[in-house]
């Protein structure tokens, strides 16, 4: 017992006098548990003449950088030295050191008995699953109780100075480095960032496919845009899980050249898809030069930016021209507005408002802010900004895609409708043309008949008149039986004429017809007449067809009233509403209707002729006979 306390006293002595004797700039690593940022706590020296090296540096010129990063993003073309001094409290003696990304630089072991730099072969590799990729490291080595400066000769430049970010960790400690490190404060980045690309993806492909549905040139530079930035997104998330220089050195390029193309597909899909060349021809040019603007300054301004001399100007002037631009085409959709502000264009327009009102919050986050972050990485909020008001202007852009779609399809519609009832103007053309011709020849054939044969006919009856007179007792039956046959084929081709004629063929000539023949007809009769008429009777058009068919059904039903009935009173009532109907009654002996079928040809012969132009007649016999002729007038 006694023997433990006195080794607890002499290892607590040890550790403190160990601790007094350490110098105070000295970071103690074996206090490190898993890994340790060492960014403030190592000290910097900015050689901005470029002469000096690593043997004639002194440790006095070494400065911290307190709360400043230590290296001027408005002066990157110098030389940069960093000093790490460590002392080792713990029995592990192997530590990694992480620099960042896309960091090359030589690190030196300063040796004091000698006063010599010993540059140091310890930079490796070590492939990480929670990265999916080979994170670099340099290993270095400081026993327990001693302690050690080290001396970096960094290649800070244009790509990767804000890629400078040190860490010390234990070996085995690499997982638990590489996810609380890069992924954990950026899950919900990834994962929104994720969302956001499947569903920009999803409207890409979906612009693409009705491109080549319609193969209109707006489509494609639209899919085209959303195809870049989506490009330009995926690859600010995969910052998170590369660490090669190569990458980071293109990082420039990227930025610029996707950024600016896809705004000037946006630029050309406004341009198309508002046909400005047509309908604004000045908006028009001033894109087109807007355009052109921005290709040249691309052009010139990325060999600027591939300096580390004027790396900063070029990214400022970068900015500059993206703010720009963006408050330029706000302007030119304001005035597409006030000309012309149809549903389509406010849904485009509140798109790209969004779009660029969120554009220039993420530019000012990303390069003048001073926001700290609590749930992104500072560098990861601009990004989704940026990427929500891209993605809001999609969803807005669709909205008018459907309306546009709905519009075209109304109109597809309006089209078709007006062709159809073109097409059915025209078919009623020549119907009513074949209609004019079966009339004229109608009118033609019974103007024929009546003039030919009428004519004809008449002269058979004078002249069978003047014969009876002239003749004697025994020829005159022979001559009465001509003069009737004649007068009957008179009557029966005024019928006939009366049925061809196409100017008879309205409702009111047909009850005026029928009238005059019912009275002709009973004339001579010993019958009490009454006839009713409906008053007005509608003006409606009747076919020959249809005029002959009731014509004749009346005769014959007046015929078996004469021949059969031994009536005394005849009552006619026309009737006009959805049918034509003709209500003729008597006050005669009637008859068995279950034996008209049989016996009765003239009746069946009345059902049949009104049946074939879709009529009916009904029969009814009580204190008389009731005979309903009915056919349809539309």
């Amino acid at each position: 017992m006694l023997l433990k306390r006195f080794v607890t006293a002499i290892t607590f002595l040890w550790c403190w006098s160990f601790t007094t004797a350490q110098p105070a700039d000295f970071i103690d690593i074996g206090k490190i548990s898993a890994y340790d940022t060492v960014l403030r706590r190592l000290s910097y020296f900015t050689d901005y003449t470029k002469q000096r090296t690593i043997d004639n540096i002194t440790p006095g010129e070494f400065s911290y950088p307190g709360e400043k990063f230590p290296f001027d993003k408005t002066r990157l073309d110098a030389r940069y030295f960093i000093k790490l001094s460590v002392a080792n409290s713990s029995p592990q003696s192997t530590f990694w050191l992480y620099t960042g990304k896309a960091q090359r630089y030589t690190m030196y072991e300063y040796d004091s008995s000698t006063a010599t730099m010993n540059p140091l072969n310890n930079q490796f590799t070590s492939f990480s699953h929670t990265v999916f990729n080979e994170v670099p490291y340099a290993f270095f080595t400081v026993k327990k109780g001693t302690y050690k400066t080290f001396y970096i000769q960094a290649d800070i430049n244009f790509y990767n100075w804000y890629q400078f970010d040190p860490v010390i960790l234990v070996p085995h400690e690499q997982i638990a480095f590489t996810f609380n490190h890069f992924l954990r404060p950026n899950r919900l980045y990834i994962y929104i960032t994720i969302a956001l690309l499947g569903i920009m993806f999803s409207m890409f492909a979906y612009t693409l496919t009705i491109f080549f549905q319609t193969f209109k040139i707006e489509y494609l530079y639209y899919s085209g845009a959303m195809f870049v930035f989506v490009i330009y997104f995926l690859l600010r998330l995969l910052n998170l899980f590369i660490f090669s220089d190569l990458y980071y050195f293109f990082y420039d390029f990227r930025y610029q050249v996707l950024q600016l193309s896809g705004t000037m597909l946006i630029l050309l899909f406004i341009s198309s898809f508002f046909a400005l060349k047509k309908k604004f021809p000045g908006l028009y040019k001033q894109l087109m030069i807007l355009v052109l603007i921005q290709f040249i300054f691309l052009v010139i301004n990325l060999p600027l930016t591939y300096t580390n001399r004027y790396n900063y100007i070029g990214n400022i002037a970068f900015d500059t021209i993206r703010m720009i631009v963006l408050l330029y085409t706000a302007g030119i959709i304001s005035i597409l507005i006030n000309r012309n502000g149809n549903k389509e264009i406010r849904y485009v327009a509140t798109g790209a408002f969004i779009a660029i009102l969120l554009s220039c919050v993420a530019l000012y986050i990303d390069r003048w802010s001073e926001y700290e972050y609590h749930f992104f990485r500072h560098a990861g909020i601009p990004v989704l900004v940026f990427m929500l008001g891209i993605l809001l202007q999609m969803l807005l852009f669709m909205q008018g895609l459907s309306y546009r779609a709905r519009m075209q399809e109304a109109q597809r519609i309006r089209a078709v409708e007006k062709l159809q009832l073109e097409n059915d103007r025209k078919k009623l053309e020549k119907y009513q043309a074949i209609i004019d011709t079966r009339d004229k020849e109608r009118n033609r054939i019974s103007q024929e008949i009546h003039d030919d044969i009428g004519s004809g006919l008449t002269s058979i009856r004078l002249l069978s008149e003047i014969a009876k007179a002239k003749s004697t007792s025994d020829d005159s039956k022979e001559l009465e039986k001509i003069s009737e046959t004649s007068n009957i084929l008179i009557d029966k081709m005024n019928e006939i004429i009366w049925t061809l004629n196409s100017r008879n063929d309205t409702l009111p000539n047909l009850i005026a017809y029928l009238r005059h023949l019912i009275v002709e007809y009973f004339e001579p009769l010993p019958f009490q007449l009454h006839i009713a008429t409906p008053d007005p009777i509608p003006e409606i058009k009747v076919s020959g067809k249809i005029r002959r068919n009731i014509l004749l059904s009346v005769k014959e039903a007046l015929h078996n009233i004469v021949k059969h009935s031994q009536a005394t009173k005849v009552n006619v009532k026309f009737i006009a509403d959805e049918y034509f109907s003709i209500s003729i009654t008597d006050n005669g002996i009637g008859f068995n209707t279950s034996v008209i079928q049989s016996f009765n040809n003239g009746l069946l012969n009345i059902k049949e002729r009104l049946s074939a132009v879709g009529g009916s007649c009904i029969i009814s016999t009580h204190d008389g006979t009731s005979v309903v002729l009915k056919v349809p007038l539309t």
